[in-house]
């Protein structure tokens, strides 16, 4: 049994204004969003969170042969005032990982708004603090944005933190590392491919959605299909190398060249 893990960021209102913190390279319409959501469920697709597929994953829980896990990044407000209302239309759940200081700015949710997430039985874990990419920090400002963002995060909201996701897909080793002293038991990455049993729970994969965005493909993807993965991964493996490259910087400009909005 694979399961695959999607990646979504801001979800805007169709016809609707568009944050200017908003990145129009991974954004989606909620009509697009609802018809993916609609789609999995007539296939028969029930969701876990990342704490129920790492029981899974240890052989503590069962999870139904049709499941796929579906995350948040950055802490939008769409996701509370679109994200959030959908699932619970079609009884889904999803993992929320929240950049911490970006709570209560403009265009991203507010702690009250993510205590009511809670309420709703969504999973919310640690994005970091900054939002800056966690391989460019010393071991130092490292360590605090890894244990302060999950200790606030915990404080604030009264229930555990279990699980980061690598802000902006910046991964490697020492990172790990860190994440595992700092007492996350699961992390997920950009990493295009399906999790198993198998799989390195702190470098757990994920398929971002993003620009131009097919129902189809991704549902594709959710399906196993390998030509999709092939797709996918190949946009991925030139992204890496233009961030190896450029290095974050640079990476970011170019991007923000080549989609205006970014």
């Amino acid at each position: 049994m694979r399961i695959v893990a999607l990646t979504f960021h801001d979800v805007i209102a169709d016809n609707g204004k568009i944050s200017p913190h908003s990145d129009e390279f991974y954004r989606i319409t909620a009509s697009e969003f609802e018809k993916l959501l609609s789609q999995l469920r007539k296939l028969g697709y029930q969701t876990a969170n990342s704490r129920q597929f790492r029981a899974w994953q240890e052989g503590k829980a069962t999870l139904p042969e049709r499941t796929v896990v579906l995350t948040f990044d950055d802490g939008y407000t769409s996701h509370f005032d679109i994200v959030a209302p959908l699932l619970v239309r079609y009884r889904f759940s999803g993992t929320f990982f929240i950049p911490v200081d970006l709570v209560e700015q403009s265009g991203h949710v507010t702690w009250q708004q993510l205590r009511k997430l809670v309420f709703l039985g969504m999973e919310i874990g640690s994005h970091g603090m900054s939002h800056e990419p966690l391989t460019t920090l010393s071991r130092e400002q490292l360590e605090a944005e890894l244990v302060d963002s999950k200790r606030i995060l915990e404080e604030r909201l009264g229930s555990p933190v279990h699980s980061l996701a690598a802000p902006r897909g910046f991964w490697n080793q020492p990172v790990a590392d860190a994440v595992k002293r700092a007492g996350y038991e699961a992390a997920w990455v950009s990493e295009i491919g399906t999790n198993g049993h198998d799989t390195q729970p702190l470098a757990l994969r994920r398929v971002v959605v993003r620009r131009p965005f097919s129902v189809e493909h991704v549902v594709a993807m959710v399906e196993g299909w390998q030509p999709a993965f092939w797709w996918a991964a190949n946009q991925q493996l030139l992204i890496k190398a233009l961030k190896r490259v450029l290095g974050v910087y640079w990476y970011e400009q170019l991007k923000r060249r080549l989609v205006p909005n970014a």
